[in-house]
């Protein structure tokens, strides 16, 4: 298959199937691995059928016990990156998995739950996964192993994407705020939203950058990102492709206060 999408032009980018390991995914030609927790099987062979929560529950369960420093984790991101295989790591959505409890506030929409429609902010009081008796700090201590290895590919070179796999539009700027909670920059956050896409697509000719004979997709916000990512979050201003729209008015029509 990937070589036939290949012949045909195209990318191929998605989840690893099952009975594969991400290694495997490379070796057959994949150009983009959708989802950390892909990668963290690539290190539980045990782990064979896939198409079960056993993706999400044992990543979650032993995810902590991966040293993202070790020989064999380093190799697997020397092979990512010697075959141009992109990531897209979604980890906004296993912060939810792993981290968030039933009756608490999801974490990371402390800020914006107030603004939400009541029937929204339900549904981001109904937790993650189930957890076990006594695993409660492995499923959170795995989740910030997830960031150390986000952080890890980053530093080995790895191109990084910014997918989301949730909540659209707020489930991005939370996405953008674990990369920097990871320890990367904020202003290599903001490339991996915006410019490092468009060349992987091979659109930077007209998006990624603000700059003149390029489309006028672009945001304003009151603060700076460059130096605190969160800003992101305080959108004035929304030009698409040139149309101006007032950010305050699309929330209302959308029951966002």
């Amino acid at each position: 298959m990937t070589r036939y999408a290949h012949e045909k032009g195209l990318r191929v980018s998605g989840h690893i199937p099952a009975g594969m390991t991400a290694s495997q995914a490379v070796d057959a030609g994949y150009d983009e691995i959708q989802h950390a927790n892909m990668l963290f099987l690539n290190f539980m062979p045990d782990v064979k059928e896939t198409r079960t929560p056993a993706r999400f529950t044992e990543v979650a369960s032993r995810g902590s016990e991966l040293d993202v420093n070790s020989a064999e984790v380093r190799a697997f991101l020397e092979k990512l990156k010697s075959h141009h295989v992109a990531i897209d790591p979604t980890v906004n959505v296993f912060e939810a998995m792993f981290t968030a409890r039933t009756g608490s506030m999801a974490p990371g929409y402390g800020d914006v739950a107030p603004r939400l429609p009541p029937q929204v902010r339900r549904g981001l009081m109904t937790g993650g996964l189930p957890v076990p008796e006594g695993k409660d700090i492995d499923y959170r201590a795995a989740f910030q192993r997830m960031l150390d290895l986000v952080k890890a590919a980053h530093d080995a070179g790895i191109t990084i994407v910014a997918g989301t796999d949730g909540f659209a539009g707020f489930a991005l700027h939370r996405e953008l705020e674990l990369y920097a909670q990871a320890g990367i920059s904020p202003v290599e956050v903001l490339r991996i939203a915006t410019l490092i896409p468009a060349q992987l697509l091979k659109r930077d000719k007209d998006l990624g950058t603000i700059e003149p004979g390029k489309l006028a997709d672009f945001i304003l916000v009151e603060g700076d990102p460059t130096k605190n990512i969160s800003d992101v979050r305080k959108v004035v201003t929304t030009v698409k492709d040139g149309k101006v729209y007032d950010s305050r008015a699309v929330y209302a029509e959308l029951g966002i206060r």
